[in-house]
């Protein structure tokens, strides 16, 4: 992202992890530096990626993954860290929700698998209210520097994302820049060859490379399509928040308070 200064971490470990200090927020203000982070899976950190971790203060892990992810990915923060993780078990993938593998089956192209992305999204306002409550309680309380991650960090946590820094005030073409910066995300070439076993049972060859790039990808139509249905049942990003979150003014203003600087 260009002319904001970024706070200059980086992990071996993670391929699509970011931080988000130095963002521009409300009043003037940035977000904190690691107040508020974002990745992939935290599984393959080495030890120097958790003591760096360390370092920036990390206190609170948020995993978005179903319980099958974490069972085969696990995380292993080291003890000392003492950091607390909120595990959220959220389904919306296909993987783990068969409707949405069902769908794909009923239209097994490169242009199938673009529309299942874009139902996922479109989800995503509905499955994520409680969640950004709970993270944004614990933010409230103290529980930053805090890190929210999935399995691809580009998906829910886009979401999650997005919708937290739309409460700090972030302005909106920034927010989909940082959501953007998941396209070049190095680690997607590690999920291909599951992917392409997984789907190349009842897509055929020749759609099957395109398919599996449009689960992979991140693109303007999928952010949209979760936009167009919070705005259709909430009308704005701030009453979605208040309704679906509970961050009405004075909560939303607290948690500014916590995470600008």
């Amino acid at each position: 992202m260009q002319n904001h200064r970024r706070d200059p971490l980086s992990l071996t470990g993670a391929s699509n992890f970011r931080s988000l200090g130095g963002l521009p927020g409300a009043d003037g203000r940035s977000i904190r530096p690691f107040a508020l982070m974002r990745a992939d899976r935290l599984s393959g950190l080495s030890e120097a990626d958790w003591h760096a971790l360390g370092r920036a203060g990390l206190a609170t892990i948020c995993d978005l993954r179903s319980e099958e992810e974490r069972g085969e990915h696990p995380n292993s923060p080291p003890a000392q860290l003492g950091v607390v993780e909120l595990c959220f078990d959220i389904r919306n993938d296909l993987r783990a929700d068969p409707a949405l593998a069902r769908l794909l089956q009923s239209n097994p192209t490169a242009r199938g698998a673009e529309l299942v992305m874009v139902e996922i999204y479109s989800r995503l306002p509905r499955y994520m209210g409680s969640t950004l409550a709970t993270i944004a309680e614990r933010l409230m309380d103290g529980g930053a520097p805090l890190l929210v991650h999935c399995s691809a960090g580009k998906d829910r946590t886009g979401f999650v994302i997005g919708m937290l820094l739309h409460a700090l005030g972030v302005p909106e073409p920034l927010i989909r820049e940082d959501y953007l910066v998941s396209r070049s995300w190095p680690g997607a070439e590690t999920h291909r060859a599951s992917l392409e076993a997984r789907l190349g049972s009842f897509i055929a060859p020749c759609e099957l490379d395109g398919a599996v790039s449009a689960v992979l990808d991140v693109r303007e139509e999928y952010y949209n399509s979760a936009m167009v249905a919070l705005q259709a049942q909430y009308g704005t990003v701030e009453r979605y928040l208040e309704t679906a979150a509970g961050l009405g003014p004075e909560r939303v203003e607290r948690l500014r308070e916590r995470l600008l600087g």
